[in-house]
């Protein structure tokens, strides 16, 4: 793998976006862009209206997937990282505001208070690099534990 940790760890504060799959109660996955997030390391704060499906599904099951995937990319240089973990919703009030100042200084437009948003953290179990620069195909998909 040609990725270090530090280049991993710049291509996820770079992303503008997130996919996030979780799971419903059916049992079936659910995935849906995110632009209110932050990292911190390899782990994911990430901020969600408190009426969204999101609670419930992560409450049911917190076991979830972060995509992390630039746009434009051309296929020869294709790269994405995606995060495996588990979804912890923030209680305390200084949890909230480490969440909230993670995320804001990733968009500082966002809008989140605790009357409104709840904040998860994601923390990371593993993490899978797709790499079509590595010109070896077994080369191109490293699986990392965390």
């Amino acid at each position: 793998m040609s990725a270090s940790e530090e280049k991993i760890k710049e291509y996820l504060k770079a992303n503008q976006r997130i996919v996030l799959a979780t799971v419903d109660k059916e049992g079936s996955p659910d995935v849906r862009i995110l632009g209110g997030y932050g990292v911190s390391g390899y782990t994911i704060y990430f901020s969600t209206a408190k009426s969204s499906n999101k609670n419930t599904q992560i409450d049911g099951n917190n076991n979830i997937a972060v995509l992390f995937q630039h746009d434009n990319q051309f296929i020869s240089k294709y790269f994405n990282v995606t995060i495996y973990g588990d979804a912890w919703l923030l209680n305390s009030n200084k949890e909230f505001e480490k969440g909230r100042e993670v995320i804001l200084n990733k968009n500082p437009n966002i809008k989140i208070t605790e009357e409104t948003h709840n904040i998860y953290k994601i923390i990371p179990k593993k993490l899978k690099v797709l790499d079509f620069g590595e010109s070896d195909v077994q080369d191109r998909i490293t699986t990392i534990q965390l």
